[in-house]
């Protein structure tokens, strides 16, 4: 029971610094965006998100599975008080992963050439070049900030990305705004991830490192780290090769960066939309929570508690914002975006769709995690293959939604193998009952929007209108509750009141 309580304090806490820090950093972030978007031409946009891309390639091959070994192992071995496994872990792996994703940044620097042309994008080994550092710096960063909130030192990981954030907004607007274009915005992402290792780094030894003396060695479980390791990083492959960064490869080479432009955007509007959803702001506590809860109780009852209320609790918040996306998404790119990407509206409803049908895909994947079965994760990932042949195939004939129908229904039918294959192992069911009381609501909600669309003629009124929806919403959810009292007060246990009513 004390260390259930230490949890739950833990936990209020660490939500306290990372709701803060998500609530100033995606208002910043969302603005930057919408003047990049802007500022940018549609290809320039297509060029920016390519190098993203290949930088999330480089970061496949450069992580030999790390990142889910930290989200996985630190809470464990911090838990259990092992310090010198813990810090070897974090020191050893982060060493590799520098080493890693510079050797393949020289690879794809002396390969330039080559992949410009199969692209189609004019001098790429240029800008290619001035963003190879600001990989690096940007996948140890990633790497580092699992670390410190697996640590539940998410204090310092907020302060270090509230102050990358405004650094990141001043730096690229000043550069944008004396029109450096592209090669301003690539140079200034650089200098900034930079700025956040150092930041992650500094704040891990002076509030872990120098604070938690090791007493003595222990022995370093080399081997079940290795093997989970292997199934995650195949497991990421696929993940990868899943997500939109194939796309882009793709589009790119068959119809240029132009396309890509077109196809990036969707994307990043529902990934600007949904940052905003309170699941996702406190999803870096989440994770270890889930794993210490686990950790404590091995009670296989627990999992499908955390699962159904995890899975309730997205759906709750993403189902009303895609139904306000199908129903206002033409006036929300037009407002907001400008005219130029009025095109992509068709992509951001098929994104939105299976938005909405994979919402629980977080929360399964976590209880198959905490059993220790990724090979599961793994073997679901060869729908990797029918998306990448998929997208071949349909992309000379039906273009970008072709492929945005292919990728999309690809993580569906992933994220059902998995729930299979959970329900099997811990007889895990779902919450129908709940799901079914959210639509509903949403239901309700679409309609305001449906009769309000007349009156929404700018950026004023479609703000006002999105206001009101979310009240209107909330009376809903609060008369037509769609969780247990149970889940409530485990969510208001969290909560510095019991604000959640629903």
């Amino acid at each position: 029971m004390k260390r259930e309580k230490e949890l739950y304090q833990k936990v209020r806490q660490s939500s306290f610094y990372m709701i803060i820090g998500k609530l100033v950093t995606p208002i910043i972030g969302f603005l930057i965006s919408i003047y990049i978007i802007r500022k940018l031409s549609v290809t320039e946009y297509g060029i920016y998100n390519m190098l993203l891309a290949v930088m999330g390639y480089i970061g496949l091959f450069s992580s030999l599975g790390l990142p889910s070994i930290f989200q996985r192992y630190i809470p464990e071995f911090n838990e259990e008080k092992k310090v010198s496994n813990l810090k070897k872990l974090i020191t050893q792996g982060s060493l590799l992963r520098v080493v890693l994703s510079a050797l393949f940044v020289l690879f794809v620097i002396l390969f330039s050439n080559q992949v410009g042309r199969f692209f189609k994008i004019e001098d790429w080994t240029g800008y290619f070049k001035i963003f190879s550092l600001g990989i690096i710096f940007s996948l140890e960063s990633s790497l580092l900030s699992i670390a410190l909130t697996s640590l539940f030192l998410h204090k310092y990981f907020v302060i270090s990305n509230t102050l990358y954030v405004v650094l990141r907004a001043g730096i690229l607007y000043f550069l944008l705004k004396l029109g450096f274009g592209l090669n301003g915005l690539i140079i200034g992402e650089a200098i900034c991830y930079g700025i956040l290792m150092i930041m992650f780094i500094l704040f891990y030894n002076f509030r872990f490192a120098k604070l938690n003396k090791v007493n003595g060695k222990e022995r370093f479980p080399l081997k079940r780290l290795a093997r989970y390791g292997g199934y995650s990083y195949f497991n990421e492959v696929g993940t990868t090769i899943l997500s939109v960064s194939t796309d882009f490869f793709v589009i790119s080479a068959y119809l240029g960066p132009s396309a890509v432009g077109i196809y990036a955007f969707a994307n990043k509007l529902m990934q600007m939309l949904t940052r905003w959803m309170p699941h996702n702001l406190v999803r870096e506590v989440i994770k270890p929570t889930f794993f210490t809860r686990y950790t404590q109780t091995k009670n296989i009852n627990d999992l499908e508690k955390m699962f159904n209320l995890l899975s309730k609790f997205s759906i709750f918040f993403i189902f009303p914002l895609i139904t306000g996306i199908f129903i206002l998404g033409d006036k929300i790119i037009l407002f907001i975006f400008g005219a130029k990407y009025i095109s992509s509206l068709q992509i951001v409803w098929i994104v939105a769709f299976f938005a909405a049908i994979q919402s629980f895909t977080f929360s399964v994947g976590l209880v198959i995690r905490a059993i220790e079965k990724i090979h599961v994760v793994l073997l679901s990932k060869m729908f990797a293959i029918y998306n990448l042949i998929g997208d071949v195939l349909v992309v000379k004939h039906w273009g970008i939604t072709g492929i945005a129908l292919i990728t999309s229904s690809a993580v569906l039918f992933r994220s059902f193998f998995v729930f299979y294959f959970a329900r099997r192992y811990t007889g895990l069911s779902f919450d129908l009952k709940g799901v079914l009381v959210i639509s509903l609501n949403s239901v309700i909600l679409g309609l305001f929007f449906y009769f309000a669309r007349p009156f929404i003629v700018n950026t004023q009124s479609l703000i006002v209108s999105a206001i009101l929806g979310i009240v209107i919403y909330l009376l809903i959810s609060h008369f037509n509750k769609a969780f247990t009292e149970q889940e409530r007060k485990i969510i208001n246990r969290v909560l510095p009141k019991p604000y959640f009513v629903f």
